[in-house]
């Protein structure tokens, strides 16, 4: 017997209407951001349906959950890039264990130094590739259409940017 699945128009607006109220009222979203988060949850709804070649039984409710799991990776992401990209200068951010003795510390600044030099000195395009996947938080997919280049070929650039920070965390 073939499972039934729910039109997507049955209940959406409601769901949505509740949805959007729950992420206003955590006081974390804009009502543009709710539209964008929405969108990427349509996204990702006609995404698994292509790869999995079969229709979501219930699209509502995977919308729902695909809504609040892109708002929390949001909201994750932009914890991480703040905590990174403060706007202290660097000498002042207070990132090394204060337990470490000053040796440490030097070290530790050195191995950063070293990293963002072989960064900086590799082709332009590894080293946006690597930031903004790392840092920005953005697919291959979409750093391939903003770069205008395959998906592999970011591939290749990001191994290559991991390789250079390998080197670098073994040259110790």
């Amino acid at each position: 017997m073939k499972e039934r699945t729910k039109p997507l128009s049955d209940g959406l607006k409601e769901q949505l209407t509740v949805l959007r109220r729950r992420l206003l009222q955590r006081g974390r979203s804009s009502r543009k951001d709710l539209d964008e988060l929405i969108q990427e949850g349509f996204v990702r709804l006609c995404r698994y349906q292509q790869e999995k070649k079969t229709p979501v039984r219930d699209p509502v409710a995977f919308l729902v959950d695909a809504v609040e799991k892109v708002h929390i990776d949001r909201l994750r992401h932009a914890y991480i890039t703040q905590r990174i990209f403060s706007d202290q200068p660097f000498d002042e951010v207070d990132c090394v264990d204060t337990a470490s003795s000053p040796e440490e510390d030097a070290e530790a600044h050195e191995l950063i130094e070293r990293i963002e030099s072989s960064l900086a000195a590799a082709n332009p395009r590894t080293r946006e590739a690597f930031l903004l996947h790392r840092f920005g938080g953005k697919s291959y997919a979409e750093i391939a259409e903003h770069l205008r280049i395959s998906t592999q070929a970011v591939t290749n650039h990001i191994a290559k940017a991991l390789l250079l920070i390998d080197n670098e965390l073994r040259r110790e």
